[in-house]
């Protein structure tokens, strides 16, 4: 088959890789008919260090990518929900199924939950065909009504926002602010008007993404603006909730300043080892500090009803279209942000 291979450093090549093979029996094979690249994926990209592992030297090439939706070709003897021929998303990593918080039905805690796209371990749906193991948990048929962009968003992006934003405890009537306004920033900008916020401080260096923000009704701040501006409207007190997810330095000590005292701070980011939490400020201001990795699977339930009935919809992120052939190029296009990118859908 033909894939995008992570071949070191700054150097994904479309090129072929072997074919792959029912892993499990609890796996399907998807023939991957769209896909996606996801923020997190530039840190791979860079040849930084995600978790334990160190991309900047001596990795075996691997397929990348965990943003993927596509066709059933073929099915394990133990996977019950799928069949040959039906439209599927994939939740952005599969849980292992085996360890005490799988099965106690508590997989979004699974030790060994593991992402698509990172290694040989779980190759990534940017190739024409994956293997998904733990297919009736990590698969979900397409819901009617759900387009195909809204379908991508859903295997992570979409997910992480819901994630991210309800764990800042907001309550109708809130005041939120969501600092980086990549896709999942301004899906976060979008459901926190549909739970009922207030009023969204949406802050962001980028231009076209505070004008995205400002056309879904927020207050578009450059990081700049952010703090005399929130201080001056609340009066000194700060935002009551706080979704962080961008990860960068600069975002996340931001948020700890526009906080208000007793206030909920919620980071998705996916920080390098230079990031640190002001802790002195955390303490004096009283701030509950909420971070994690979305269990992708867990936000389905809650997301797919808003999407059918029209209540959110995450409109206009793409703003690439382009084949898995040109996938270097998006690759390129997607680190540099050029051309006003926000988000690239790679189609097969």
């Amino acid at each position: 088959m033909k894939a995008l291979v992570f071949n070191g450093p700054r150097d994904v090549r479309y090129e072929r890789f072997p074919d792959p093979e029912l892993a499990t029996d609890n796996s399907v094979i998807v023939k991957v008919e769209r896909c996606s690249i996801c923020g997190s994926d530039l840190h791979m990209y860079h040849g930084d260090n995600v978790g334990v592992a160190n991309y900047s030297e001596g990795v075996e090439p691997f397929c990348v990518g965990h943003e993927f939706a596509g066709e059933v070709v073929e099915v394990g003897k133990s996977v019950h929900r799928h069949k040959v021929g039906q439209k599927v998303l994939a939740s952005g990593g599969a849980p292992c199924g085996r360890c005490e918080h799988c099965l106690s039905g508590h997989t979004a805690l699974c030790k060994h939950w593991t992402a698509f796209g990172l290694s040989t371990r779980l190759n990534g749906g940017q190739a024409e065909f994956v293997n998904v193991p733990m297919a009736d948990l990590t698969l979900q048929p397409i819901p009617e009504g759900v387009s195909d962009e809204q379908s991508i968003l859903l295997t992570d992006a979409m997910c992480t926002a819901y994630f991210g934003l309800t764990r800042t405890a907001m309550e109708p009537g809130d005041a939120v602010a969501v600092v980086g306004l990549g896709p999942i920033g301004l899906i976060g900008v979008e459901l926190a008007y549909v739970l009922g916020a207030s009023k969204v401080y949406a802050i962001d260096p980028v231009a076209n993404r505070r004008a995205h923000a400002a056309n879904l009704g927020a207050v578009a701040l450059a990081p700049s603006q952010a703090l005399p501006t929130i201080m001056e409207a609340t009066k000194g007190a700060g935002v009551p909730r706080v979704f962080e997810a961008s990860g960068a330095k600069s975002a996340v000590e931001l948020a700890i300043k526009i906080a208000g005292r007793g206030s909920t701070a919620s980071f998705i980011g996916l920080p390098q080892p230079d990031v640190q939490l002001p802790m002195l400020k955390v303490l004096y201001k009283d701030i509950t500090i909420r971070a994690g990795v979305a269990s992708v699977i867990d936000q389905w339930p809650h997301l797919i009803p808003l999407l059918q009935h029209g209540r959110l919809k995450a409109e206009g992120l793409f703003s690439h279209h382009m084949s898995l052939a040109q996938g270097t190029e998006a690759y390129r296009i997607f680190d540099a942000k050029e051309d006003d990118v926000v988000k690239i859908m790679m189609t097969l």
